[in-house]
């Protein structure tokens, strides 16, 4: 707190937030102190219980266990005023991140709106006209450098058709290496009947065992 605020009696909004947090963390350590010492006695009263039972004081051990409820439930009751006071520092903290955040927010709102000032949606519509137009010529601009029709008709009948023969048999060429030599009639052989049956015997052969290895595993079990 300043002079000037000292003598007249004036706070800021900070001093007040710092005052009041300080108050609540005071009174929560205070709170702190006693709830210790009331389950610490709760605790001897239940222990004075066991021993008054022990010899034989039923009376006393009824009236021990009383205070010791009674000490235990002002410890519930100091939890909860706690938990209140956490809470309410809690609560100061988050309101004061919900203001800054919102100073912010309008500090951003603020200078967005004037820099939007700079420029108007007239000006937005305009620019990209002007960029659609320019893309359209650099493409007209591009097509007419690689036109090469005056080259094709500078050249002479007998060169032309030199060169259109010569890309015709690169094309025969490649298509001959991409699907590869056909093969012949003598290369493909005809699978032979006999050694079929004799695969197909050996198939049944061999399910054969193996279901009477499952079996005799069935049998074992049983």
């Amino acid at each position: 707190m300043g002079i000037k605020n000292w003598l007249f009696g004036k706070e800021s909004g900070e001093d007040k937030e710092a005052e009041a947090i300080a108050k609540l963390k005071k009174q929560l350590n205070a709170l702190e102190v006693e709830g210790k010492n009331l389950l610490r006695k709760s605790e001897e009263q239940k222990e004075l219980a066991r021993k008054m039972l022990k010899s034989g004081n039923k009376v006393g051990a009824k009236q021990a266990l009383t205070r010791s409820h009674l000490f235990l439930q002002r410890y519930n009751q100091n939890q909860n005023t706690s938990l209140n006071l956490s809470t309410q520092i809690d609560t100061i903290s988050t309101a004061k991140s919900t203001v800054e955040t919102m100073d912010a927010l309008k500090v951003g709102s603020s200078v967005v709106e004037e820099t939007l000032q700079k420029v108007s949606p007239v000006d937005v519509e305009r620019t990209m006209v002007e960029m659609e137009d320019q893309r359209e010529r650099i493409s007209m601009m591009t097509e007419s450098l690689s036109d090469i029709s005056g080259l094709e008709m500078d050249l002479d009948g007998d060169f032309a058709d030199s060169i259109d023969d010569e890309l015709a048999a690169m094309e025969l060429d490649m298509q001959s290496e991409s699907h590869g030599s056909l093969p012949t009639a003598g290369s493909v052989k005809s699978a032979s009947p006999i050694s079929e049956t004799v695969e197909e015997e050996s198939d049944t052969s061999d399910l054969e065992d193996e279901l009477k290895k499952l079996q005799k595993q069935l049998e074992g079990k049983d």
